[in-house]
């Protein structure tokens, strides 16, 4: 009677810690399934676990073009051998040309479904695309003013020289 009661109390301990980590599991893939950047969780021989929603709609079933470019594999090789994060940035040209940083963080010890690394591609394209504009428009700018400068720089030297005793051409220039 002793034994049964205490099987049950154990049984019951089980099953509520069962359930707990059931609800912790849930909890972590609905995490990762609304994370707005692309995350890939690869196992040990590098063949991918899951991916979030994000992943599946940037690269749709062709999760493996990404990994198989080369700038990424040698982060995720990097990653495995030495247990730290590596971070690396990529051009990918198909379907339509994107900027990603790639950032690959090893898992020691696995998650749950025996993911030894998560991979997240942030998408720099937008970003890259702003930074080239501001410095076209910067260098356009420079380059536009530059002849207008070179004018008024003129005009000023001649006033305070050549023209400094010269009301007449002080005049001229100050008209132009």
């Amino acid at each position: 009677c002793e034994v049964r009661r205490e099987v049950e109390r154990l049984s019951r301990r089980v099953a509520t810690r069962a359930a707990l980590v059931e609800q912790l599991q849930r909890a972590d893939a609905a995490i990762v399934e609304r994370l707005p950047d692309p995350l890939i969780v690869l196992a040990a021989d590098r063949a991918v676990r899951r991916a979030n929603a994000a992943a599946r709609a940037a690269f749709g079933t062709d999760l493996g073009a990404a990994l198989r470019h080369p700038g990424l594999r040698g982060a995720i090789d990097r990653a495995f051998a030495s247990g730290n994060v590596e971070s690396v940035e990529l051009i990918l040209p198909v379907p339509v040309q994107r900027e990603l940083q790639a950032t690959v963080v090893p898992m020691d010890p696995p998650l749950a479904d025996g993911g030894r690394a998560i991979v997240v591609l942030s998408d720099r394209t937008r970003e890259r695309a702003v930074e080239r504009m501001r410095a076209d428009f910067v260098a356009n700018v420079s380059h536009e003013l530059r002849t207008p400068l070179a004018s008024l720089i003129g005009f000023v030297e001649t006033l305070r020289g050549a023209a400094a005793d010269d009301p007449q051409a002080q005049q001229r220039f100050l008209a132009i």
